[in-house]
């Protein structure tokens, strides 16, 4: 099968999330099934690719958005479908990377994964303003004269490009049932078009290598430091935690990003000023220094708000430590709660404290979990189970490619 890869993140030069990853993790997976591959991403034209190592062509283009990008690559993709056609498109929903093709190529068969469209990354990470700042508002409107107030326009779906791109594939990919029963209500997608299925996680060696922790000392995060991924509900509960076990440690791992005028990291600093000698931050870290990083924590919790996968959530179960993952979401699919993790409900900081003091408490039960997390890694997502799921993905999207075009034709002989 030749598939055509949309996708503005691709490692190393743009990898910014876990859309990038999946992006490497699945372009590796079809590649070495012997499928054809070329992936069209963001970057500089002239770096080194470690992908063509295994067989991937990419194709780079210097683009500051994903708004610029979606034009960028209309043309070289024409080039490249004038080559040797291509049999599926896919791409993100997420900056409806790959409108500009499926319009100029409406026949090709057009998949559409689901990451996390843009509207939700706004209302998950939604701060609402507190008392002190609804006020300064409403008296800075009355003292020009007029009544104001700071209710947020309805979202419209038909208005948003990511939904319509979406409603126009062939076929829907959901990595969880969160996202993808989310989207067919929100969206009015056709559920016959929506298939689920995880995405392939292939562990690096040295993750895998990684022992079993005897004990719980060391609580890990791992990801971007900003309010979606509940980072702020993990530091208000670190004071509590440490009144009842003080012996904890905690590590912040990953970027810091801006957060109520300020960065994550000098928020949680303030917020818990006085335990600052059991609070690491270690910054952006690279991949090849994950291991290293997940082996230096016992447990790792990953609170987020939302997630429609997270990705984080099974690097971390796949390392064997042991991992609190969010309720609300798709970890919620990934982890069986009490045999490879715990999960907690999204916002409340009392009930990550509840687990993380239980793990500290229960040794034993922290190295079962952490166990049963690394084996349900490599049973559900391993890139033999997922890929007959993604090939049978693209098979109806083609399939569907066609029904769409006898229609059209059928249509146009009517009409003759």
């Amino acid at each position: 099968m030749r598939v055509a890869l949309v996708s503005f993140e691709f490692p190393p030069a743009v990898a910014i999330g876990g859309i990038g990853t999946y992006a490497w993790q699945a372009s590796l997976m079809m590649s070495a099934a012997g499928w054809d591959v070329e992936v069209f991403a963001a970057g500089d034209p002239k770096q080194e690719e470690a992908a063509t190592a295994h067989g991937i062509k990419v194709h780079r283009f210097q683009a500051a958005n994903r708004d610029e990008f979606r034009n960028l690559i209309v043309d070289s993709f024409r080039q490249r479908q004038r080559v040797k056609p291509f049999d599926v498109l896919e791409s993100p929903e997420i900056g409806a990377e790959g409108a500009g093709i499926a319009e100029a190529f409406p026949q090709l068969p057009l998949v559409v994964k689901l990451h996390t469209p843009s509207y939700l990354v706004a209302e998950t990470g939604y701060e609402p303003l507190s008392l002190a700042q609804r006020t300064r508002f409403s008296l800075g409107a009355l003292a020009r004269g007029r009544w104001a107030t700071l209710k947020a326009p309805a979202y419209v779906p038909e208005l948003d490009m990511e939904c319509r791109f979406t409603r126009s594939a062939d076929e829907v990919a959901a990595p969880s049932h969160s996202i993808g029963d989310r989207l067919i209500q929100a969206w009015s997608l056709d559920p016959a078009r929506v298939s689920f299925f995880p995405l392939p996680v292939a562990p690096e060696p040295a993750l895998l290598e990684l022992p079993f922790p005897d004990r719980v000392g060391v609580i890990g995060f791992l990801g971007r430091l900003e309010a979606r991924k509940g980072v702020p509900e993990l530091a208000e509960a670190i004071p509590a935690i440490l009144k009842e076990a003080p012996h904890l440690r905690f590590r912040f791992i990953g970027p810091s990003w801006p957060y109520k005028g300020t960065d994550m990291e000098s928020w949680i600093r303030k917020v818990c000023h006085r335990h600052l000698g059991q609070i690491e931050f270690t910054g952006p870290v690279k991949r090849t220094d994950l291991h290293a990083e997940l082996g230096r924590c016992d447990a790792v919790v990953l609170p987020s708000r939302w997630e429609s996968f997270g990705l984080v959530c099974p690097e971390a179960m796949a390392a064997g430590r042991t991992v609190i993952g969010s309720a609300s979401g798709g970890m919620a699919d990934i982890i069986e709660a009490g045999k490879s993790g715990l999960l907690v409900p999204p916002r409340d900081p009392a009930a990550i404290s509840r687990a993380i003091l239980k793990l500290a408490a229960d040794p034993a039960l922290a190295r079962s979990l952490a166990i049963g997390g690394r084996a349900r890694i490599l049973e559900l997502l391993s890139p033999a189970q997922v890929l007959s799921r993604q090939e049978a993905s693209y098979r109806r999207a083609i399939a569907h490619s066609k029904l769409r075009s006898s229609r059209r034709q059928e249509s146009h002989a009517a009409a003759i």
